[in-house]
């Protein structure tokens, strides 16, 4: 089986798959070949423990060490190391609820993490993770957080957490209906804490999240904020650089860059007292 999982992850491979149109059918059969007996990954980040269920090929992928979970688990350990017990998170995109789960874990139950997820399927298999890890200390929400209330399409990608209301991906499996809020007006109407961190990953649309909060991100209790940004899914008009700005336009005076691929990079933005 390690030889099998070995070549699927192979870059080269990969390539050629996609351009043969057979990668389905190819996660489907190593779905049935290397999904865990009891249909459960573990995953342990720091010392932090989480349980999650494996629902499909594309989850299975999402949640192995060589997936998704193991290019992003460095910055896991560097958002975990810096959140602190007892403070409440807003998870901007959860998806199946690594990043959300694990943070709960961490603030603990005087903690609190405010999940939101626009995807309808992915949003109800996130819900089974966190019954999985029975914790009480989640509040989630289905529906996206943008700069204006409105309803837009939600492309659906092939993989979990492809999904982007920025651009169509390839081989977008159609698209959803999904509601838009912004993350100031989803606090005030239902009378959420100020969240001390924010974790954002939304597929290219890091810029409109990030203006519909300009007046939590303003308070200080909001302290830190992690953000994936997508450069080559970025719409015309919006660089990281604008994205960058914008955070120090708000208070976030120290910026640090953590490279994840070619197009890909995490920030960390602080809020640091300017010395006299």
């Amino acid at each position: 089986m390690s030889f099998i999982k070995k070549i699927s992850y192979n870059p080269t491979i990969s390539k050629i798959v996609w351009k043969l149109h057979i990668a389905g059918i190819l996660r489907y059969i190593y779905f049935i070949l290397n999904k865990p007996s009891n249909g459960k990954i573990e995953i342990n980040i720091s010392g932090v423990n989480a349980i999650f269920k494996v629902f499909t090929p594309w989850e299975l992928r999402a949640l192995e060490p060589s997936g998704d979970f193991g290019r992003e688990k460095n910055i896991l350990e560097l958002l975990i190391s810096r959140v602190r017990p007892g403070e409440v998170v807003l998870d901007v995109g959860s998806n199946l609820g690594i990043f959300t789960i694990l943070l709960a874990k961490k603030v603990g139950q005087s903690g609190r993490v405010i999940a939101v997820e626009p995807g309808k399927k992915i949003f109800l298999h996130f819900q089974e993770n966190v019954k999985l890890n029975n914790l009480k200390n989640i509040t989630s929400f289905n529906l996206a957080l943008g700069n204006k209330e409105e309803e837009t399409k939600l492309f659906l990608g092939q993989v979990a957490g492809a999904s982007s209301m920025a651009y169509k991906p390839d081989g977008s499996e159609g698209f959803e209906i999904i509601k838009v809020k912004t993350a100031d007006q989803l606090i005030k109407e239902n009378n959420l804490p100020i969240p001390n961190v924010v974790k954002i990953d939304v597929e290219g649309f890091e810029y409109n999240v990030i203006k519909g909060m300009s007046s939590t991100l303003n308070n200080p209790e909001c302290r830190m904020i992690c953000c994936e940004i997508h450069t080559q899914m970025l719409p015309d008009g919006v660089s990281a650089e604008k994205i960058i700005d914008l955070l120090k336009s708000l208070g976030f005076n120290k910026i640090e860059n953590y490279k994840r691929g070619t197009a890909e990079f995490h920030i960390f933005a602080q809020k640091l007292l300017k010395e006299i």
